[in-house]
């Protein structure tokens, strides 16, 4: 248990100490920060964060009956969405801050870093490899569905093969494919001990270095209603959804936790990147996941452990 709060407590370090230093940074004005935190990302994407996707999926133990977790985490980004898209017109938001606003509704904080750390603390070391399952949805989600919807309204991009299909950004997605296939083809990962803690860390501190390079807190204010409809929409909106929805199916209890638990969390750093990568309004993106965590860490988070 001491092992899991030194790493979770690390992994808060390597969102909020970056954070703190990108907005720090680009306050200096020393280069073009919108081209260092595009370049970060993309590299960030295309090594790290793809090769931690491949070696993750290919050491899960896949069975049918766990098939339901990420097409449950599948639901819970639509429904998101599709809140999202429905509410966008009481923020007030136009144009490229609608597409911002739609993009941070759908995308949820379903990893270690928040959801599987609740899982652990809730269920235990079972409750962590489930939510690793969980999450097997995130990464094809997030190339083929938002990433193609932020370049489609972020650059005004028309559709084409390389442009949609054969861009380094859709490393992860390539990933996933691959660690699948290896599955298929029964070959066994190699036992090796690879420094994923670390590894991690540093895709950690990369993604949310590159996002402080646009927090302002004057921007809090400024979107003050976008930041009260998103968390109706991951506090509410999606909770109780999800708490109806599995009234009805036949689950063992651990699953169907894992699955209430995930319905309450928060923007996901995606958000973030993807309106970094296509032109969205990254200051607004920026400043609701950081209202959006900061309301579930003081007010939601406690309320979960005296619930469950």
């Amino acid at each position: 248990m001491n092992t899991i709060i030194t790493k979770f407590i690390i992994f808060q370090l390597c969102i909020w100490l970056p954070i703190t230093a990108g907005a720090y940074f680009s306050s200096k004005q020393y280069i073009d920060v919108q081209k260092l935190s595009q370049r970060l990302i993309t590299i960030n994407l295309i090594s790290l964060e793809s090769f931690i996707v491949l070696w993750t999926i290919w050491g899960l133990d896949l069975t049918p009956d766990l098939i339901i977790l990420p097409f449950a985490g599948f639901t819970e980004v639509i429904l998101g969405l599709l809140a999202g898209i429905a509410i966008c017109t009481l923020t007030q938001c136009k144009g490229i801050q609608k597409h911002t606003f739609i993009i941070s509704s759908s995308l949820a904080n379903h990893g270690f870093t928040m959801g599987g750390f609740l899982c652990y603390l809730f269920i235990g070391e079972k409750g962590l490899a489930l939510a690793f399952i969980f999450i097997i949805y995130f990464m094809p989600y997030v190339i083929m569905v938002i990433f193609s919807y932020a370049r489609y309204v972020g650059t005004n991009a028309p559709f084409s093969f390389k442009r949609y299909i054969l861009t380094p950004q859709n490393m992860p997605l390539y990933a996933v494919f691959a660690a699948l296939l290896l599955h298929y083809f029964d070959i066994k990962r190699p036992i090796i001990n690879i420094p994923l803690d670390p590894m991690l860390a540093t895709s950690l501190t990369i993604y949310y270095f590159s996002m402080g390079i646009y927090f302002k807190f004057k921007d809090i204010k400024g979107f003050w209603k976008a930041h009260i409809m998103l968390a109706l929409i991951k506090f509410i909106i999606v909770p109780l959804f999800m708490y109806f929805l599995l009234l009805f199916p036949q689950l063992p209890h651990d699953i169907k936790t894992v699955i209430q638990l995930q319905s309450f969390m928060p923007a996901a750093i995606y958000s973030v990147i993807t309106s970094i990568l296509f032109n969205l309004d990254k200051e607004m993106a920026t400043s609701m996941f950081v209202v959006n965590t900061i309301v579930f860490s003081g007010i939601m988070m406690p309320l979960l452990i005296a619930i469950f």
